[in-house]
């Protein structure tokens, strides 16, 4: 399945023309990607710096581009996701990164029980007043499908089973992203989209090197899933 999401993913991006590509996580799935896209300039950034934007913005000069504040708005607007949700939404993002045994097991263990995942929704959409968005990962979730939206009077819909870009646009209309840190972060980034990121501690500035040009940019150490839904819901 993870074979065929990337193969959708670069023939959805092959559709598009580049005139320079940067390759700047060193992770070899990018460099095959970039690789089948079209581009004049394909440009790999080798990490010389504590800041991957700092690289990047020394790469802009190497090609002859100067960095300007607006170039941060990196994402255009797609048509391709028909959108049926209102604007007023908030977004929550539960890919594995949430489900322990499916991430990193050196991490702390987020992963909520049916109970607190459900009083955690609940919080949200009683204290924002706006519907709940949940989208997942390639992999849903299983505890999702013990989560019924007819328990929250259609103020909660959950997606799965879209790609990337239907993602980016849904990440686009919302009023706030909460998600564990990935490439969804970077599209709320360049989207200047309010989101509330959740990080290993141990892992800070390694996460630091990817978010020094973050906008509307708040972060949350991961803990255990009662006191980390406290603290979400405190930020709203």
């Amino acid at each position: 399945m993870v074979f065929f999401e990337k193969i959708k993913l670069i023939k959805n991006l092959h559709n598009e023309k580049y005139r320079a590509i940067i390759v700047h996580d060193q992770k070899q799935r990018s460099k095959i990607i970039s690789f089948f896209l079209n581009s004049k300039i394909k440009v790999l950034v080798k990490n010389k710096s504590n800041s991957y934007f700092s690289d990047i913005k020394e790469i802009l000069k190497l090609i002859n581009l100067n960095f300007i504040e607006s170039d941060l708005n990196t994402l255009k607007s797609r048509d391709k996701y028909n959108k049926t949700i209102d604007n007023s939404y908030i977004l929550f993002h539960f890919d594995e990164k949430w489900i322990h045994k499916e991430y990193i097991n050196s991490y702390v263990n987020i992963e909520p029980i049916n109970d607190d995942l459900e009083s955690f929704i609940n919080s949200i959409i009683n204290k924002s007043g706006k519907k709940l968005v949940i989208t997942t990962g390639v992999k849903k979730p299983k505890i999702l499908n013990k989560i019924s939206s007819d328990k929250f009077n259609s103020k909660l819909i959950i997606l799965s089973n879209i790609d990337f870009i239907e993602i980016e646009n849904i990440v686009d209309s919302c009023e706030l992203l909460i998600s564990c840190h990935g490439a969804i972060s970077h599209v709320a980034a360049a989207k200047n989209i309010r989101q509330i990121d959740i990080i290993e501690k141990d892992k800070l500035n390694f996460y630091k090197r990817w978010t020094e040009h973050f906008r509307n940019y708040n972060f949350i150490y991961r803990k255990n899933f009662k006191n980390l839904s406290r603290d979400i819901i405190n930020m709203l």
